[in-house]
């Protein structure tokens, strides 16, 4: 770091991040502060199986942090280090959280302070070993080879990987130094006669990533040709099927995987604090034998060894046996729920909006069942969906808001919510449009079709009747209150009863 013009003597990171928590420690407004400094560099391309289109190395340093005010809290990212710029970014920051006026202000916690180094899950060198032409090389090569012999209208690979090495700091003594390598490509593939393949795939292994790619192509290849076997519906064969109403619905593990992920929101306390959420503690969230945990697979895509809280990352169970155990949380709601932060606060990825409390790699326990059980009788198999629509319309408007990062003040959006949403808790549904589904015959996938939706109430997955005893992990980004936070699913086919609509020829 180069030394600004006007501003401090920033000689290596932890300088300029421990000269922004100093003026924050000795502002009698700040309660809590958390500063950190983010080191980054970046590769981003597109191949096709022909050609490496781009392939671009990019680096920025930046600086965030979320302080607390009077109970309420205030969040801010920059790249810019000169001295002028971060006094008038601290003071509006400091300004913005007084003013949010926030009904039950935060508690925090002096006590608990972490002193750690987290190397993250890099195997085999680092990212930054390559250039970007080398690694869109080995990504065009690996797809071409997958791809080879297929007959495609179109496909195409986008890479993006960064290295970040961060330091985290906080007024009450925290310090967490993490190194972080993560790496991901997404695939889109439409072969000739048939739909096509969307799928994105991620792990923070550095450079290990692209010893995983051939497999994760060939699968992708496997997809297409299997879809391109079974023939698509004709117009009598949708009329016959196509009609609204309740259907015996097997989710694939991709379609249970989405599924799982977006339910899983309603596990997030600031959920129900918007009074979004029709679970408590105690609750039935599904049938007997359902277990679900957030967990920290080293070199998951969404693996953290800290959260941006400086929390060390631990698993939670969230569901054991179909009933509600836990909900995520971050500090503030912990101690309001009388509880313990599990490192449940995800940065959004860059860095620009603020972290929010969200799974990390929700793992669904597999079952007993096999597929073709699964299937016996069944109307039709989804084998991946789009992502859903939330009908409750306060509870979209909220989830789409760009909400302060305060979790206390979700009670004061709830507050204001119109009446006429007062049953917004008990009346929630989740609509996923079908991207690929398949009607069943005996035990066996029939006819392929696309579109249609599956209405999913959120009590629903009390109905799921069998569990495959395969799984598939999925990954991705998602976007919460404008935030995009990195996740990621394993999760097994799944039957149940839902509400099958609009279904037409692909």
């Amino acid at each position: 770091m180069d030394e600004t013009e006007d501003g401090p003597d920033l000689g290596d990171e932890l300088d300029v991040a421990e000269w922004i928590l100093s003026r924050f420690d000795s502002d009698d407004e700040v309660a809590v502060a958390e500063v950190g400094y983010l080191d980054r560099t970046q590769t981003t391309g597109s191949a096709t199986p022909a050609e490496v289109r781009s392939a671009d190395d990019l680096s920025n340093e930046g600086i965030w942090w979320r302080v607390f005010v009077e109970g309420s809290a205030d969040y801010r990212f920059t790249t810019s280090f000169s001295e002028s710029h971060l006094e008038d970014l601290m003071e509006r920051s400091i300004r913005s959280a007084r003013v949010l006026d926030q009904r039950v202000p935060a508690k925090y916690d002096p006590g608990t302070v972490h002193q750690a180094v987290h190397p993250g899950w890099t195997v085999g060198g680092s990212l930054s070993d390559s250039a970007a032409t080398e690694k869109l090389t080995a990504v065009r090569s690996a797809f071409a080879e997958s791809m080879d012999g297929l007959a495609l209208d179109r496909a195409a690979v986008s890479y993006r990987d960064e290295r970040l090495s961060s330091v985290l700091l906080t007024t009450t003594g925290t310090t967490v130094r993490t190194s972080l390598e993560r790496a991901s490509v997404e695939t889109v593939v439409a072969p000739a006669n048939a739909e096509k393949v969307q799928r994105h795939f991620g792990t923070t292994t550095g450079p290990a990533f692209f010893d995983a790619l051939p497999g994760h192509f060939d699968e992708l290849a496997a997809s297409v040709r299997e879809r391109k076997g079974y023939p698509p519906l004709d117009d009598a064969e949708t009329t016959s099927i196509g009609g609204d109403g309740d259907a015996d619905v097997v989710f694939g593990p991709r379609a249970a995987a989405a599924l799982f992920h977006h339910v899983a929101h309603y596990l997030e306390m600031d959920a129900a604090y918007l009074g979004s959420s029709p679970f408590s503690v105690g609750d039935r969230f599904g049938p007997p034998g359902l277990d679900v945990e957030d967990c920290v697979h080293a070199g998951s895509w969404a693996a953290l060894g800290y959260d941006a809280e400086g929390k060390p990352t631990t698993p939670v169970t969230l569901v054991s046996d179909g009933i509600v155990r836990n909900f995520l949380h971050d500090t503030v709601s912990a101690i309001e729920e009388e509880t313990v932060p599990m490192g449940s606060v995800v940065p959004s990825v860059g860095y620009e909006r603020p972290p929010r409390i969200h799974a990390r790699h929700l793992d669904v326990a597999a079952g007993s069942a096999s597929r073709a059980s699964l299937l016996d009788g069944a109307d039709v198999y989804v084998e991946s969906v789009e992502t859903p629509r939330i009908e409750n319309e306060a509870t979209r408007t909220k989830r789409a808001s760009s909400m302060p990062p305060s979790v206390l003040y979700a009670k004061d959006i709830a507050a204001t919510t119109p009446s006429e949403f007062e049953d917004e808790a008990t009346t929630q549904e989740l609509t996923f449009p079908v991207r690929l589904g398949y009607t069943v015959d005996g035990s066996e996938r029939g006819k392929r079709f696309a579109g249609g939706a599956v209405t999913v109430p959120l009590g629903a997955l009390r109905s799921i009747t069998g569990i495959d005893d395969v799984r598939e992990t999925v990954t991705g980004v998602c976007s919460k209150h404008r935030s995009m936070i990195p996740y990621a699913v394993t999760a097994p086919s799944i039957r149940f009863s839902m509400r099958f609509s609009n279904l037409r020829i692909c």
